[in-house]
């Protein structure tokens, strides 16, 4: 595990793992400890989603990079040691450092890096588990129905715009009047033991102008496919890192 603390510079990724390795951290460290008022506080999963997001393209981009280094294979148009690696998608090769599409990058390393090239893997590699996880490509599907070019989890409003309300933590709601909804918010209190956040917009006569509800399970099945799909990805970058690698 010497890549841990020897400099970039002599990394056979030129940093990109190393430093997936910091954004998967400092997402997980988010998930796990709350800041103050992280209840009450909009959009408070958005920028471990985006670490997250961020981690698999760094980490797949790594990983392209010691596959065509380390097996020796030639990039489209340049050689397979070249500070300037390709991909190859859209029966066109350019620029690596181009390409922000997680799927792209995913299916790139898997179909044109790792599945050809099994045997040579576990004869270069031989302690490394080299094999597909099929549930990936189904995670993918779902992360990249929402965020394929890193830009939802990381602004408010994308050009996705008939998607990014589903992002949003306070969600606006329709309600009747100020008295029926005091009721409904009372009988709901009785029958639960949690409390929720709402926000009531009101003009001088009392009506309801808008209405707004705190979600508390904002793009769950997203925000799990990100976490599983690093988790996977921090997973192989290792065993790669360690076997085909040694140590670097």
């Amino acid at each position: 595990m010497q890549y841990l603390l020897s400099g970039i510079e002599l990394h056979p990724d030129k940093g990109f793992g190393i430093t997936a390795d910091a954004y998967y951290k400092s997402a997980e460290h988010l998930r796990t400890n709350h800041f103050e008022n992280y209840d009450s506080t909009q959009q408070a999963e958005m920028p471990q989603s985006f670490l997250y997001r961020h981690a698999i393209e760094l980490y797949l981009k790594s990983l392209i990079i010691i596959f065509h280094k380390e097996l020796k294979i030639k990039y489209g148009t340049v050689p397979f040691d070249s500070e300037e690696p390709e991909i190859f998608g859209n029966n066109q090769w350019r620029k690596l450092y181009t390409c922000h599409f997680i799927d792209e990058l995913y299916f790139y390393w898997l179909n044109n890096l790792l599945l050809p090239n099994i045997k040579l893997l576990q004869s270069s590699a031989p302690h490394g588990d080299w094999q597909e996880n099929l549930e990936i490509k189904n995670l993918l599907k779902v992360i990249c129905a929402y965020d394929q070019d890193s830009s939802y989890f990381r602004y408010p409003i994308t050009k996705n715009s008939s998607l990014d309300s589903k992002k949003y933590t306070m969600q606006k709601f329709k309600a009747t009047n100020l008295e029926n909804f005091i009721k409904e918010i009372q009988e709901q209190k009785r029958n639960s033991s949690g409390g929720s956040i709402t926000m009531l917009l009101v003009d001088d006569e009392d009506n309801i102008v808008n209405a707004f509800k705190r979600e508390e399970n904002v793009l769950t099945e997203v925000r799990d496919a990100l976490r599983e799909v690093a988790y996977y990805l921090h997973c192989i970058h290792i065993m790669t890192r360690v076997t085909l690698c040694q140590g670097m």
